[in-house]
């Protein structure tokens, strides 16, 4: 079921936005200032960047080097939800409810590459059916699927992060996925045997923590996997643990919470966001990998034959407990990399009350006199009102002389139905700006937007913040200057409070043909403005 209708919202009707903020009526509809560079590492593991994981590239700068809608216009919606097609096995015919397609990538046509969680069966079922498709760009329909269960536990709260929603695309455009039964998979699509839509068929398959798997660390369940410049594949599990794959399938790990391997540690380290990875502190050396536990923030390397190794470890603010709008007691970033002045740093947003983002440097060695946090800011000053469970966005400034940092606030999301109807969550967007010389200072805040969950993204040529946002009147695409929060460039409204286009902790993601993609509850959103 595909559901398409057209919108044009004209500056008789954003003037009513003016209660929340939401001007776009000025004359000049194009933002303030010349494009960015680009400075993101293409990882070769990894598809072409920016389309190859939720957060766009292994640096997860969730940053974009082409241009996306710059002007108020026309809003065309589709919402697919319900598909019906004919099993590529069997030739059988289904008709099935996606879910939420949470995280997607590009492939070499364009399309669109996702996984969906499904939805249970009834009340009483003990798993659901997700699904990897493959997404025709213009017309929705289902061109490839593969599907698997996952267990429904009693205590589930709905948000699920780990398995399946970070997968990454590979240097072949193959899915390459951790699965709820231990598993990592590395999938191909291929052409059907029964004659109907495309399958996924396993390239390889590396038993991680499933019966007999390499890791042995009681209820671990695999959370998150990206290359490093090797082929390494990293992968970490929600109990803290830390491992590697080779490209010859050799399996390593260690656990964050042994004494032995992690000296120090609480031994209540758990592990609920994805990793960064970069290029090294050489040309010859091994990759830098960055992970959040929910004490730490940590680089990682590997040895010549893929062992892991704690590089160094920096211990941030974790805040008295898990705050509105988080799944987790701790930090709710991923690490985001970027480059300044010849230099690698690595920044999140920590859960202190007041909350910080935190800027380190990454290298392995520091120089003199050197300190592991560079930068620290509170960019919503003394308000304790104020949660961010995604990863931050990075962009260099036109004139390359300093980085640009943003921060959304996501306090109040606690279940789908924060936001349902004309309920809200806690409003702020915030810019801030990092000098090589360490000042960091909060350049511009936005108080009036209220963004619940969205992982919201950067165009550096359109210099537009990508986001989704919630009123009492409804949900909203809109594009902030990228400089100016305040100053919005459009805002379109994609309906009311229905539940069905809540995103709920989806990402957001632009194609080079400047349209936008969300997933949505019940399945995925396609949204164009001509």
């Amino acid at each position: 079921m595909r559901t398409i209708f057209n919108k044009r919202i004209g500056c008789i009707v954003l003037l009513a936005l003016a209660t929340i903020g939401l001007h776009a009526c000025s004359g000049d509809s194009s933002s303030s200032s010349s494009s960015r560079p680009y400075n993101v590492w293409q990882n070769p593991y990894m598809s072409p960047n920016p389309g190859n994981n939720i957060h766009n590239d292994s640096y997860l700068s969730d940053s974009y080097n082409f241009a996306g809608p710059s002007k108020q216009g026309q809003a065309t919606v589709s919402l697919i939800e319900v598909v019906s097609y004919k099993d590529p096995a069997t030739g059988q015919s289904k008709t099935i409810t996606l879910g939420e397609c949470a995280s997607i990538a590009f492939d070499a046509d364009g399309n669109i590459q996702t996984v969906c969680a499904g939805l249970p069966a009834g009340p009483n079922t003990t798993s659901t059916t997700r699904y990897v498709v493959t997404l025709d760009r213009n017309t929705l329909g289902l061109l490839a699927i593969f599907s698997f269960e996952k267990l429904v536990s009693s205590d589930q709260s709905g948000v699920d992060f780990g398995g399946a929603g970070y997968f990454y695309q590979d240097n072949q455009y193959r899915m390459v996925v951790a699965l709820p039964d231990g598993t990592i998979q590395v999938l191909l699509r291929v052409k059907s045997t029964a004659g109907g839509i495309d399958s996924y068929v396993s390239n390889a398959t590396y038993n991680i923590t499933g019966t007999g798997g390499a890791v042995t660390v009681p209820n671990s369940s695999l959370y998150a996997v990206v290359p490093d410049k090797l082929g390494n594949i990293w992968f970490t599990t929600a109990q803290g643990v830390v491992g590697t794959v080779t490209t010859a399938g050799k399996i390593s790990w260690l656990n964050l919470n042994s004494a032995s391997s992690n000296p120090g540690t609480s031994g209540l380290e758990k592990i609920a966001n994805s990793h960064s990875i970069d290029q090294g502190d050489t040309t010859d050396g091994a990759s830098g990998v960055y992970i959040l536990s929910t004490y730490n923030v940590y680089r990682f390397g590997a040895s010549s034959n893929g062992t892991p190794s704690i590089v160094w470890k920096a211990a941030y603010d974790r805040g008295a407990g898990v705050k509105s709008g988080q799944v987790s007691w701790g930090s709710g970033s991923s690490p985001t990399i970027f480059n300044m002045n010849n230099r690698r740093f690595v920044t999140i947003a920590d859960n202190a009350q007041y909350m910080n983002v935190n800027v380190y440097r990454a290298e392995a060695t520091l120089g003199e006199g050197e300190q592991r946090l560079f930068a620290q800011v509170a960019p919503f000053g003394q308000n304790a009102l104020v949660s961010d469970e995604n990863s931050l966005i990075v962009a260099a400034n036109a004139d390359g002389s300093s980085i640009d940092i943003y921060a959304e606030n996501n306090y109040g999301n606690d279940t789908s139905l924060s936001t349902f109807g004309s309920n809200v969550t806690q409003p702020g967007f915030a810019r801030m700006n990092l000098t090589p010389s360490g000042v960091f200072t909060v350049a511009s805040v936005n108080n009036t937007i209220r963004v619940p969950s969205i992982v919201s993204k950067v165009s550096l040529v359109s210099n537009i913040i990508y986001t989704y946002n919630k009123t009492e009147e409804g949900w909203y695409i809109t594009g902030l200057d990228a400089t100016d929060l305040n100053k919005v460039i459009f805002t379109n409204k994609t309906s009311d409070g229905q539940l069905r286009y809540n995103n709920y902790y989806s990402g957001l993601s632009l194609s080079a043909d400047g349209t936008i993609w969300l997933g949505t509850i019940f399945g995925l959103l396609k949204v164009t403005i001509n």
